[in-house]
């Protein structure tokens, strides 16, 4: 069997149900039943810093110094060698990388128009 209400009916019937209604007075120990029902939220636990923390520490920081006791001590030759490089790196890519700084401009465009037009046909279909 169909049901006779429409979605209208049915919001207009329980519309009329609100207004024409008594309203109901409020029982006296609701606010004791409702903070009965509320639990404390527990403390956070404290910060501890346990034996690994300083384990793992101390062997980071030991790592960190070899490498840091290692790059100080490069012979004069791989320090030459090393910047050599370097500048052939920087070189070859300026000369080969003409094209990405439109490329960059271009994707960044593409990336906020991409963020942004949805947001606009929301607001404009809206109003």
């Amino acid at each position: 069997m169909d049901n006779p209400l429409t979605p209208e009916k049915q919001n207009a019937v329980i519309e009329d149900a609100l207004y024409t209604f008594p309203i109901a007075s409020m029982p006296r120990d609701i606010t004791a039943n409702v903070m009965s029902r509320i639990q404390t939220i527990p403390a956070p636990a404290s910060f501890q810093v346990t034996w690994s923390d300083f384990g793992i520490a101390f062997v980071l920081s030991l790592c960190i110094g070899v490498i840091w006791f290692r790059v100080q001590n490069f012979p004069p030759l791989l320090l030459q060698q090393i910047r050599m490089y370097r500048i052939l790196f920087y070189q070859d890519l300026i000369v080969n990388a003409r094209w990405l700084i439109p490329a960059v401009f271009f994707g960044l465009a593409a990336f906020l128009s991409a963020l942004t037009i949805p947001y606009l046909r929301r607001n404009l279909q809206a109003k």
